[in-house]
């Protein structure tokens, strides 16, 4: 009896490459259940999940081909500025720094505490930004994994269309939820905005951000469906037939998908969720326009129906949310003044920062007794993340989105072929970098890797399409 050999190197570095593919969309459908992961313990655990498909995924491309392996360079500056940004974090949490650098509060602390028991920093609350660095480093790891494990089309078309389904789960669930009474979150009883579809999220403007990013996906892979089976050179007749085949067969799930997850994000009455979708798609449609591999008569068409379908879903399910923009007031909220508060905050530490994740322990010191709810974010990621890592170091960690981004807009450009996928993430980007100006979407972890998972598909796909090289036989 033959003896079975090992399989080669190769064969084993790319069964470990599928499996980290699938693990990563196991991490996507579990991160939004326990509360969008917003948690200790449950990003505690995505953290550790996603540590393990880091590992996993070393190991594969270790003994994988070296002819296999992409090229990193479009990724080296962004990868610098980002490992900047987490150790300018680290210095914030080192009790040594000089005496200057260290916050005015540790001065206030010191008359009411021991000497022995200080040990001033930049950060007034090293615990909170030693936290902060870690799921910030998660974060790291999420974009990486979904960038390498999107290295073949195949798998990048699998992995953003996987991940728009799994969202597509959770608005039916809130749906459910919300037309049987939408008294619960999973098993609890709801404590907070009742009147909102929120799924298995507490807020509603984070779930409003989840469900967009997979509407713009799949705005994104309905049209790329339309371009490569409709020829709109044809006879109308064609046209049309080709049209009502389409409708029957392949997008069916992606129409289906996109009613319901414009009818649960329009249930979430979040007037800044919905305005960012819109923001989001119109992105897509405006790169996808000029993509030299997407151009063709298909756009004013593609651009009406979609038009038609968002008036007829804002009309049947939209009422709330247009009311609310009608009738709540900025200044009611407390935002503005939010707002200016912290901009006061970041005007006495400009450079240095108060600490990575210290917003929530900062802003009492500047809080004033007529705002009367309490206050953790500031509604405003750029805001916060300049009060608490210092203008410079914020300004880095955002240049590698922008970076990263303009890597996709470019990808639009040079692709020839699955050129939606940087549409994509182009469209996914606008959505959070506007929704971003509002609110704190994106320091939710089920967002952020939804979110990651995009771009890493994006970005990796954006590099030109390598030519088919025919071979005679010799």
């Amino acid at each position: 009896m033959p003896v079975p050999h090992p399989a080669p190197p190769a064969r084993v570095s790319e069964r470990l490459h599928a499996s980290c593919c699938w693990g990563l969309l196991l991490v996507a459908l579990w991160a939004p259940l326990p509360f969008a992961s917003a948690r200790p313990w449950a990003w505690g655990l995505l953290a550790l999940l996603v540590g393990l498909l880091v590992t996993a995924l070393s190991i594969a491309e270790l003994i994988g081909e070296g002819a296999e392996r992409q090229r990193l360079r479009p990724l080296a500056l962004p990868a610098i500025l980002f490992t900047l940004s987490l150790a300018w974090g680290c210095v914030q949490c080192l009790p040594w720094t000089p005496e200057s650098w260290q916050h005015p509060l540790w001065q206030e602390a010191a008359k009411l505490l021991p000497a022995q028991s200080m040990q001033p920093s930049i950060s007034i609350d090293r615990s909170a930004s030693r936290m902060a660095l870690l799921r910030l480093l998660t974060y790291g790891a999420i974009f990486w994994v979904a960038f390498r494990c999107a290295r073949e089309g195949v798998w990048a078309r699998r992995l953003v269309t996987l991940g728009a389904a799994i969202a597509t789960i959770y608005a039916c669930w809130g749906l459910a939820v919300y037309w049987t009474g939408n008294g619960s979150v999973l098993w609890f009883a709801k404590w907070a905005y009742r009147g909102d579809l929120t799924s298995t999220f507490v807020n509603r403007n984070s779930f409003a951000t989840y469900t967009g990013l997979a509407l713009v996906t799949m705005v994104g892979l309905l049209l790329d469906l339309i371009v490569r089976k409709i020829d709109f050179t044809q006879t109308r007749r064609a046209v049309l037939t080709a049209w009502t085949e389409l409708l029957r067969s392949d997008a069916v799930w992606l129409i289906g998908g996109v009613a319901l997850a414009t009818t649960a994000l329009l249930l979430t009455h979040s007037r800044a969720g919905a305005a960012s979708a819109g923001v989001g798609i119109i992105a897509l449609l405006a790169v996808a326009f000029v993509a030299p591999s997407l151009r063709g008569p298909w756009r004013a068409s593609f651009a009406i129906a979609l038009a038609i379908g968002g008036l007829a879903a804002l009309l049947v399910s939209g009422t709330a949310t247009l009311g609310r923009v009608a009738d709540t007031s900025w200044d009611v909220e407390g935002r503005s003044e939010i707002y200016d508060l912290t901009m006061q905050a970041i005007g006495n530490t400009p450079v240095l920062g108060t600490g990575l994740g210290t917003f929530k322990s900062i802003f009492p010191a500047y809080r004033p007794e007529t705002l009367a709810l309490p206050v953790e974010m500031a509604h405003d990621d750029y805001l916060q993340n300049m009060l608490e890592l210092g203008i410079p170091a914020a300004l880095t960690l955002f240049t590698v989105l922008l970076l990263l981004a303009a890597r996709c807009v470019k990808g639009v450009f040079m692709r020839r072929r699955d050129a939606i996928l940087p549409c994509i993430g182009v469209g996914a980007t606008a959505l959070v970098a506007f929704h971003s100006l509002f609110d704190f979407s994106l320091q939710i972890p089920a967002v952020m890797l939804s979110y990651l998972l995009i771009l890493g598909a994006a970005v990796a796909q954006s590099a030109p399409t390598r030519p088919r090289v025919a071979f005679e036989p010799t």
